[in-house]
């Protein structure tokens, strides 16, 4: 990696506890914050990174992680980085001490099957843990869950070693990732096979509690920043009393309401979702990112293009899809099937379109007096483009260019 290359030796020494980091340390580090959505690739045409992108990603990682925040490689942050995870993004994490929404089944009786389960566990041992951890989130929201012994389920567990052609994101063998799941309304459920998977005990990696955290996935939480919720980025390791951290209850029961003994299996209303709109109530349909045409795209914070589609988007790099999101679980406030949106580097500004509204953000956070109406150019823009020459932003609407100040 060249441009990889060009940034380690640019940047200034780095001291770990007065020794100096060695250059396969700095490059697992950057590794690392790209890996996991903390810092971005340079752009085609550039050869390596700001210095101050990667003090930034640092920075961002460390405050996600609950330590000292000096942008610099320290020994804690190392050790951290070397821990065990889940093998999902923490996607702006750093954004909010809260909870991440990340998107929402329609319904809250869903079905499961366990298609085979990690080898190291008997069959028997193995299956009471993940039956356990669907428990966990059953017990403080309205979701019940059953199983089905073959056949389409809405959730399927299951096992992987590295290379499997069943797998989209491949293991790397153990004490690394230990397991990823799709988010709503997706439903695979992938274990390392190559992990040391147990129950009851300290050593190895402990099969219920990583089945709960990925099932909090499956179900639309995305990570938490405080380190001892289930959500967790980083495996805390073996907890023999465990329970849900209040942040995990918090996630699970915007998206779903809390549990009342009086809500009959008939009854799927969300009385007590919150009031703004981090969920939509009908999400609608689950876009294939592949086929069919895109309401907007969009090169915006951090370097991330952003693909809309519907009540959707996703993120594209050059690696291939990212995560998938309801919009307003990034944007709250802002509705999706969106005509076209534009963001300008020089003022973090995201102007949204659509009909005769625009919404404008100042990265994920929505300005004071927006949504406003498009008095000037008209509703219904075909496309919104950021020149990076003039600094300017350009609307188009039926083949006709009106440049805006950014």
């Amino acid at each position: 990696m060249d441009w990889q290359r060009l940034w380690l030796g640019f940047l200034l020494p780095l001291t770990v506890s007065c020794r100096v980091v060695g250059p396969g340390e700095k490059e697992a580090a950057v590794d690392y914050l790209l890996q996991y959505g903390y810092l971005q690739r340079p752009l085609e045409g550039l050869d390596n990174f700001r210095p101050e992108d990667v003090t930034e990603a640092l920075r961002a990682f460390q405050e996600a992680s609950e330590l000292p925040v000096s942008g610099r490689l320290d020994d804690a942050t190392s050790a951290r980085m070397r821990q065990p995870r889940c093998g999902l993004e923490d996607p702006f994490n750093e954004k909010t001490l809260k909870y991440l929404l990340l998107g929402r089944w329609r319904k809250k009786h869903l079905t499961f099957r366990i298609v085979n389960l990690p080898s190291t566990l008997p069959s028997y041992t193995a299956r009471a843990a993940v039956l356990q951890a669907f428990q966990y989130w059953s017990s403080v929201a309205p979701l019940t869950f059953r199983e089905v012994k073959a056949g389409w389920a809405d959730i399927r567990l299951s096992s992987h070693g590295r290379h499997s052609p069943h797998c989209s994101s491949s293991f790397d063998g153990p004490g690394r990732v230990l397991a990823h799941a799709d988010i709503p309304e997706l439903g695979s459920v992938h274990f390392d096979e190559e992990e040391l998977w147990t129950e009851g005990t300290y050593r190895g990696v402990n099969l219920r509690i990583i089945a709960a955290h990925e099932l909090g996935h499956a179900l639309g939480l995305g990570h938490s920043r405080y380190t001892q919720a289930l959500m967790a980025p980083v495996y805390a390791g073996y907890r023999p009393y465990f329970k849900l951290h209040p942040d995990d209850v918090a996630g699970i029961q915007a998206l779903y309401g809390k549990k009342s003994p009086e809500i009959g299996e008939e009854e799927e209303e969300d009385t007590t979702l919150p009031t703004t709109t981090l969920v939509p109530t009908e999400p609608g349909p689950m876009p294939d990112p592949c086929s069919g045409d895109l309401d907007a795209v969009m090169l915006g914070p951090r370097g991330k293009t952003y693909a809309f589609k519907g009540n959707y988007v996703w993120t594209v790099t050059a690696s291939g899809l990212g995560p998938l999101f309801q919009v307003s679980a990034l944007w709250e406030g802002l509705p999706g099937n969106l005509d076209a949106a534009v963001y300008s580097p020089r003022t973090q500004w995201i102007h949204f379109f659509k009909g005769d509204k625009v919404w404008r953000y100042t990265n994920f956070k929505m300005s004071p007096g927006f949504p406003k109406k498009l008095n000037r150019v008209g509703p219904n823009l075909d496309a919104a483009l950021y020149w990076p020459i003039n600094k300017k932003v350009f609307l188009f609407k039926e083949c006709q260019t009106s440049p805006r100040p950014p």
